[in-house]
């Protein structure tokens, strides 16, 4: 039983282990999935936020584009300053405005008196294939990141402006070009937030000539793990790329932890449970062998024969039944104590229940005395066969320490419905016939012991 417990256990423990790890996934992988939901979300409110900055600051461009345009081309270094001031006070990333006619800087914002270097852009290692790529595309541009004279890192939107509707070698003006502290932009759109919330996050531009993918700006330098990332439009078909991941990553660890501690911890529960429920079923088993059978022999006991008669008589079966005792089992017990008369009915109940069939059961009602319960129908001949063998196999010298005893029974039957209807009637028939052979065996041993004293003389 205790290996069945056992066995009960290990099984309950694992089916638990793997009803638990399966949920304990579920659950981790709808954790993780809500995670990567509300890290797209924030993905895409923070590339929202961007493309919008842009735009703004790309508008200046569009406002000094529509002002050269209204001048016919001869803006004024007064006109710029007016307006650069206007719109260079609403944001604090921005460093320069500047204005390039036929692509050299002439005008720049702040700047004393609006005079610039006469930087020419075509001519310029870094600026030149830029300015060169948007005068013949006629498409604005955004280079990020721009390394700045000081060694930062800057944003520059540039716009080619032409004098006409129409973007030709003949009607281009210039460039109109303002220039972003790319730390100071990214403070604005309060991407640092996203450190703040635990995230790790890289931004990722593209050349807008090669198409070639540059970092713009990182949380650090190691790999995402499988991050979510969201497009950010910029200029004229430009784009950025935003990709967010946990510090933590999508699993957190202690979640993972705290998720394998439950299953083992109801595996455990699970295997103390089903291990207690089967010693509760083997000890419940065993309470009820006990209440039906004799402790010392360990055959059926009176509770146990009279609830069968019951259910045979019920069911009104046939049955037989066979009285038997020992013969002077008394003199046993008094002569050469309890203990061995209590081995002596062990031995004799072994031998009893060897002696019958398997469908066939014996029962102990007390002391030395024994009842055979044969199911079905059967003669006298079959009967007196089976008192024939118990006879034989108990009459077979016994051995109890010192002790060698040789003893008989005396026995009776009767059959239902054959000598009697009801239970009393055929226990009144076989208990009389089994006194009946008690008495006729004490006097043939009687006639033996008074034909052995004439011999004697």
């Amino acid at each position: 039983m205790k290996k069945k417990s056992a066995r009960a256990g290990l099984i309950a423990f694992v089916v638990t282990l793997v009803i638990t790890t399966v949920i304990a996934i579920f659950y981790l992988n709808n954790a993780a999935s809500s995670r990567r939901e509300r890290a797209k979300f924030m993905a895409d409110t923070y590339g929202q936020s961007i493309e919008a900055e842009i735009a703004a600051r790309e508008y200046i461009t569009r406002m000094l584009e529509i002002k050269i345009q209204e001048s016919k081309g001869n803006i004024t270094g007064e006109q710029f300053r007016i307006i650069a001031e206007e719109l260079f006070d609403d944001f604090i990333d921005i460093t320069d405005i500047s204005l390039a006619p036929d692509g050299i800087v002439s005008f720049k914002y702040p700047l004393t008196g609006g005079l610039a270097d006469r930087e020419n852009l075509f001519s310029d290692n870094v600026q030149g294939v830029y300015a060169d790529y948007s005068k013949m595309s006629g498409a604005s541009i955004l280079i990020a990141p721009a390394i700045m004279d000081d060694g930062s890192y800057g944003i520059i939107i540039r716009r080619p402006v032409y004098t006409s509707e129409e973007a030709s070698e003949e009607s281009f003006w210039g460039f109109v070009s303002v220039t972003l502290d790319l730390s100071r932009f990214l403070k604005a759109v309060s991407i640092e937030n996203l450190a703040q919330g635990g995230y790790e996050y890289k931004l990722i531009g593209n050349n807008p000539i090669t198409g070639e993918k540059r970092l713009i700006m990182e949380h650090s330098d190691r790999e995402l793990a499988t991050p979510v990332e969201s497009m950010i439009s910029t200029v004229k078909g430009g784009y950025w790329i935003i990709r967010i991941s946990p510090e933590a990553g999508w699993m957190n660890p202690v979640e993972l932890v705290g998720a394998l501690a439950i299953a083992i911890l109801f595996s455990a529960l699970a295997a103390f449970a089903a291990s207690a429920y089967m010693s509760m079923l083997a000890n419940a088993k065993e309470l009820e062998v006990m209440s039906y059978r004799d402790s010392l022999t360990n055959l059926y006991n009176p509770r146990s024969y009279h609830e069968h008669m019951d259910d045979l008589s019920k069911k009104k079966l046939p049955y037989g039944l066979i009285f038997m005792d020992l013969n002077d089992f008394k003199m046993v017990n008094d002569t050469m104590g309890h203990d061995v008369g209590d081995s002596l009915l062990n031995i004799v109940a072994k031998r009893l229940q060897n002696s019958i069939r398997e469908k066939d059961r014996a029962f102990r009602i007390g002391g030395d005395e024994f009842v055979v319960v044969i199911h079905g129908v059967h003669d006298k001949q079959f009967y007196e066969g089976v008192i024939d063998r118990m006879r034989n196999n108990v009459a077979r010298e016994v051995v109890i320490g010192e002790h060698k005893l040789n003893v008989s029974i005396s026995a009776g039957f009767a059959r239902c419905p054959e000598d009697g209807a009801k239970f009393e009637d055929v226990v009144k028939v076989a208990d009389d016939a089994m006194y009946h052979n008690k008495r006729a065996m004490k006097a043939k041993r009687a006639a033996m012991g008074i034909k052995s004293a004439r011999d004697s003389q």
